[in-house]
């Protein structure tokens, strides 16, 4: 399901039992270049660089159908997102990408540019064939629950 402007969410509680987000956008090109690069720059800066409401209350309401754990951290993602608590500080951002060209310096130069605000990880995995592997993962995901 579409998370509504967020390609990944992550959460974690830290020692004083803060919620850290990390908010990731995930862009896939059989050549990486400037553009999407910027594009995917773009979408994570969206929302003052903050999950969507829409993609925490997502990952909150999937929480609170388990149990124990999960459900109270189901609970804070919620609470956050009702009194609009999380500082910006407290969201990472991940740039994921998936090529089939080398790590273009293009990527290097934007997380070089990154704000201070927040950490930033910039990761790129080079498939050589990268138009077959995606052909393959769109047959296989095609093909799920037909035997």
């Amino acid at each position: 399901m579409a998370l509504r402007g967020d390609d990944f969410v992550g959460l974690k509680l830290d020692d004083q039992q803060n919620l850290h987000y990390l908010k990731g956008e995930s862009k896939s090109r059989a050549n990486l270049a400037n553009a999407t690069i910027s594009e995917a720059r773009k979408a994570l800066s969206r929302d003052d660089g903050r999950p969507t409401a829409t993609s925490l209350l997502f990952v909150a309401d999937r929480l609170m159908e388990g149990e124990g754990e999960r459900r109270q951290m189901g609970r804070r993602i919620r609470n956050e997102v009702a009194s609009r608590a999380a500082p910006q500080g407290r969201t990472s951002h991940m740039l994921f990408t998936l090529s089939g060209n080398a790590t273009p310096q293009a990527l290097y130069d934007d997380l070089a540019a990154a704000d201070l605000v927040r950490p930033h990880i910039s990761a790129n995995l080079r498939i050589e064939d990268h138009q077959a592997f995606i052909l393959a993962c769109y047959e296989r995901a095609l093909a799920l629950g037909n035997d």
